[in-house]
């Protein structure tokens, strides 16, 4: 138990800085990304840095922003799963449910974080970049894999116990 409350310590953390501040920044970003002139501004995201300078390169930006938002509400409902744990309710369909949306978000998250990394570079830099190794969209796509297979899990542990319980 000690762990999930570190755990869940960790997570509210990262929730009490990115959520209060982020969500509203961005939700007000959007709009004025497409009325305001901001070539001047430099931004970038992972390594590439975005010119905000057409249509097309505010597109980009927002679905950048809308993908930070999928990431933050994904770190929502891991929050609402952890708060099931510490009450013990390890198999509730709210935590299954739970880590089934927190999977499909982040592997579409990962996904999308893999299709704006390759446009960006393209677009803005004029190159097509290959890595090998870890990175943070892959990790993103295997952390959504995860929790979706977690999801499944959790799914037949619950059938499991429900039989079981009928048995005795």
């Amino acid at each position: 138990m000690k762990k999930i409350k570190i755990l869940k310590y960790l997570v509210d953390f990262i929730w009490i800085i990115t959520a209060p501040i982020g969500v509203p920044l961005i939700l007000l970003c959007i709009p004025a990304i497409f009325f305001y002139d901001f070539t001047d501004l430099n931004i970038e995201i992972h390594g590439i840095e975005l010119v905000v300078q057409d249509l097309y390169s505010k597109i980009l930006i927002v679905v950048f922003l809308f993908n930070f938002l999928l990431v933050i509400y994904s770190l929502h409902l891991f929050r609402k799963s952890l708060t099931y744990f510490l009450k013990a309710k390890i198999f509730d369909t709210v935590v299954i449910h739970s880590f089934g949306k927190t999977g499909n978000l982040l592997l579409l998250s990962g996904v999308i974080s893999v299709i704006l990394s390759i446009i960006s570079s393209l677009y803005f830099e004029s190159k097509m970049t290959l890595e090998f190794g870890l990175n943070s969209h892959l990790t993103t796509i295997g952390l959504g894999l995860f929790f979706m297979v977690l999801s499944e899990v959790f799914q037949i542990a619950k059938t499991a116990k429900t039989e079981n319980d009928l048995t005795i």
